[in-house]
């Protein structure tokens, strides 16, 4: 089989990537804490192949992608497989969930010698990348040496494509042989930057690793010593910083038009809770600290909770929920919590961090979008339509028609080219 070559325009572009990672390699072993540095990202302290298959995921949310697709390998008779991450937290994950199933080492820096030494020593008969793993070093490195190379659960956000598309005549150059992406839109944009590639859509690997639940029975929640059986709570959850000015404006309008309402208020980052300690006090509204609490009915007004791992029995108690980081372009909260707690949410308009879960979850009722805080306000008014059972069974039903995107993955990588 003849190795394709690069055509002089995008080899120039590739020579001086790879003589940036030249000189960022003094400040990488000075960030070692977050970004480790040993023999393997050098190349020449790679795990000795050959390997049957070699997975890449960058960070902790990738080695749970690849932990799974493993034990679907595993058991499609693959054993012989290299996982390589970018992180220390990473590697601290896949040491967790991969006992002896796989070698681990981390990712080797993308330079044209560190990945040609790499490959050499792994002698990997397929590459499987995860998501957005666009490495271009280590791409050439394959399509020299005949290596193919599957890029799976991929997505490529709005961003990340407009970053990469001024590299698209390098990137088509050294494209990956398949890629399976996780919507519509994602394959189109790798399309555009990858043309020779065989594209398809996937189940997202995300929905096999969520867990079922069911809401917390009002008898086993630990706030139930709090809130009496359909009290009126609205929870406000995750809220970030960046939003706080908007959500401060909808506490006040909330606490106006129902002042017997309960309002809990939960801070993303806990040091935010002088803060709005001071914001509250200021508009005049009643507060008090989660930790201040005792047993009986819950004040009317804002708690201000200033304890940890409470949010999921807080939704179980709740009429009506909203999830921050949304208001602004903070990339969302997990709203996915809340549903499992039988209350449909409400999001603000910027929710990118979850728009894998896939936008009919707003078209089918189990998500409620707002564009901004006067609508946010409105929504939170109302209590949902249905019951916390029905919420659950609606729920999980999208869940189970989205899943086996493991399955599909490891399929599509035990069968190219076998």
């Amino acid at each position: 089989m003849k190795t394709r070559r690069i055509s002089f325009c995008p080899w120039t572009l590739l020579m001086i990537y790879s003589l940036l990672w030249v000189i960022a390699l003094p400040i990488l072993l000075i960030v070692r804490r977050e970004t480790p540095v040993d023999s393997g990202r050098l190349g020449f302290g790679m795990p000795r192949g050959p390997f049957q298959v070699w997975i890449q995921a960058a960070s902790v949310g990738e080695a749970r992608l690849a932990a799974a697709l493993v034990r679907e390998l595993n058991r499609k008779g693959i054993r012989n497989i290299l996982v390589t991450t970018n992180t220390r937290q990473g590697m601290d994950f896949l040491d967790r969930e991969i006992k002896e199933d796989a070698q681990k080492a981390y990712f080797p820096f993308d330079n044209l010698c560190i990945m040609a030494m790499a490959l050499y020593r792994a002698r990997p008969e397929k590459l499987g990348l995860l998501e957005t793993e666009i490495w271009p070093s280590l791409l050439y490195a394959c399509r020299r040496k005949n290596v193919p190379v599957i890029l799976g659960n991929g997505r490529l956000s709005l961003k990340s494509f407009c970053r990469y598309y001024p590299l698209r005549r390098l990137l088509a150059s050294i494209a990956p042989d398949r890629i399976a992406a996780v919507s519509v839109r994602d394959r189109e944009r790798f399309s555009s930057l990858f043309p020779s590639a065989q594209t398809s859509i996937m189940s997202n690997i995300k929905f096999d690793l969520l867990v079922d639940k069911t809401p917390i029975p009002y008898v086993q929640n630990p706030l139930s010593t709090y809130f009496k059986p359909k009290h009126a709570l609205i929870v406000l959850g995750s809220v970030r910083r960046e939003e706080e000015a908007q959500m401060a404006r909808v506490i006040q309008k909330l606490y106006s038009a129902r002042p017997k309402t309960t309002i809990a208020l939960f801070p993303r980052h806990m040091p935010r809770v002088g803060a709005w300690q001071k914001t509250l006090d200021r508009e005049g509204i009643p507060c008090s600290l989660r930790s201040s609490l005792e047993s009986g009915t819950a004040p009317a007004g804002v708690i201000l909770w200033d304890s940890f791992g409470e949010l999921e029995a807080a939704y179980a108690m709740a009429r009506s929920v909203f999830v921050g980081g949304s208001l602004m372009p903070c990339g969302g909260q997990n709203f996915l919590e809340a549903l499992g707690q039988g209350v449909v949410p409400c999001v603000g308009p910027f929710w990118d961090n979850f728009t894998w879960v896939g936008s009919e979850i707003v078209d089918v009722g189990l998500l409620i979008q707002v564009r901004d805080e006067h609508e946010l306000c409105s929504r939170l008014k109302q209590p949902q339509s249905l019951s916390r059972e029905q919420v659950e069974k609606k729920f999980n039903e999208y869940l189970l028609s989205r899943r086996g995107g493991t399955q599909e993955l490891a399929g599509i990588i035990a069968g190219h080219g076998s």
